[in-house]
């Protein structure tokens, strides 16, 4: 409830092509033309995307539905990432999970001096008898059979870790290393099985294609972004990226704040870290999505909802990277009340449901494509 609010009016119009809010290009050089050029090569190689955020994205919601959309048009199959384990494994849709043994790391009770400081915001340590079971489904096209096998470890001390497939399972021998270790199983399979010892460390798990475009959904719940800083290089450079998607944002959000740049201060700091990480990689900053509040009895905008988009668009600015104005391509002002009407939203009037991000999805896919066209810089 905000019953005192000062409402902060918009700063800048959202850019739009045949109607669809598209991306703003800040780098110098035409929207996202390290992505596409990957998107090229996407019938040689495997093209990825990561899509890092909060709670809004939790359960593949979003990712999932644009997942399907860029394999449809480029290729590539399976899920991606996938957390070694996870609370509630029924929410996601797109892959079946089942685990025991694990004693999760996340932003909620990681060590400060820890440093095992990944993109994904979260880690399983290994307990006795520890494992997970992945399973395709009927959800979309490339959920249910993946080409390829990988799991990402990090082995303290000399171990043995299990893949099991369709075709069988394969034991790796690993000696105790200090940065992770990529372990590989090939082949076309609609399931696997993780197997490891106590004490190893397991940073995720890839279920992808061979080719195409994979969509690692990295959501954590009250994540804000900030954690970002102190991601750990060598602990994330196993795994390239063509482009990350950071969707962040509302957990900063208030309705008694009306700026937001010490945020966007702390931001520009994750954003580098992540650049100095992925240097060949395309990084793209999702706006907020629209917020509700009751407001003298009514549910509308959160009123600072302006201030929040504008300070991650000045963002994008000053780190030279990319924007998308989610909120706009909802609707912009109050709408987050016909999303609810719609149901596409839930009754907090902030988490989109299943349904709403595939309608989200679909309307970001539209504003990607019209980008994707455009040959000259804008927004500079």
């Amino acid at each position: 409830a905000a019953d005192t609010v000062v409402w902060i009016p918009p700063v800048t119009e959202a850019p739009r092509v045949d109607g669809h809010v598209v991306v703003e290009s800040y780098t110098g050089d035409v929207p996202l033309a390290r992505f596409r050029a990957a998107l090229a090569q996407a019938g040689q190689r495997l093209v990825r995307v990561a899509v890092v955020g909060d709670s809004f994205i939790e359960g593949d919601i979003f990712t999932q539905d644009l997942r399907t959309l860029l394999q449809e048009a480029y290729g590539g199959r399976g899920t991606g990432y996938m957390t070694i384990h996870s609370e509630m494994p029924g929410f996601r849709r797109s892959v079946r999970q089942s685990s025991s043994g694990w004693e999760m790391r996340n932003l909620h009770n990681i060590g400060g001096s820890d440093s095992i400081r990944i993109l994904a915001g979260e880690y399983g340590i290994a307990g006795p008898g520890a494992t997970t079971t992945y399973r395709g489904t009927s959800q979309a096209p490339g959920t249910a059979a993946w080409d390829r096998t990988g799991v990402l470890v990090l082995a303290r001390d000399s171990c043995t870790v299990e893949i099991g497939t369709d075709a069988g399972t394969q034991a790796y021998e690993l000696a105790p290393s200090h940065a992770p270790q990529w372990l590989e199983a090939d082949g076309t399979t609609a399931t696997a099985t993780i197997g490891c010892p106590e004490g190893a460390v397991v940073l995720g798990t890839y279920l992808d294609g061979t080719s195409g475009v994979a969509v690692d959904c990295m959501s954590g719940r009250g994540n804000s972004g900030l954690n970002l800083r102190r991601l750990n290089p060598a602990m994330n450079s196993a795994v390239s990226y063509d482009l990350i998607i950071l969707e962040f944002g509302i957990n900063a959000l208030s309705a008694e704040q009306t700026e937001y740049n010490a945020y966007r201060a702390g931001m520009e700091k994750s954003v580098e870290r992540i650049r100095r990480i992925w240097p060949e990689a395309d990084i793209l900053i999702l706006g907020i999505a629209d917020r509700g509040a009751k407001i003298n009895g009514a549910v509308k905008s959160l009123p600072t909802c302006n201030a929040m988009t504008e300070a991650q668009r000045e963002l994008a600015r000053r780190t030279g990277t990319h924007f998308y104005d989610l909120r706009a391509a909802q609707g912009g002002e109050n709408a987050i009340v016909d999303w609810r009407a719609r149901n596409l939203v839930n009754a907090d009037y902030i988490h989109l449901n299943h349904a709403g991000g595939k309608v989200l999805a679909e309307e970001f896919m539209e504003g990607l494509r019209l980008s994707l066209l455009t040959t000259t810089p804008d927004y500079q």
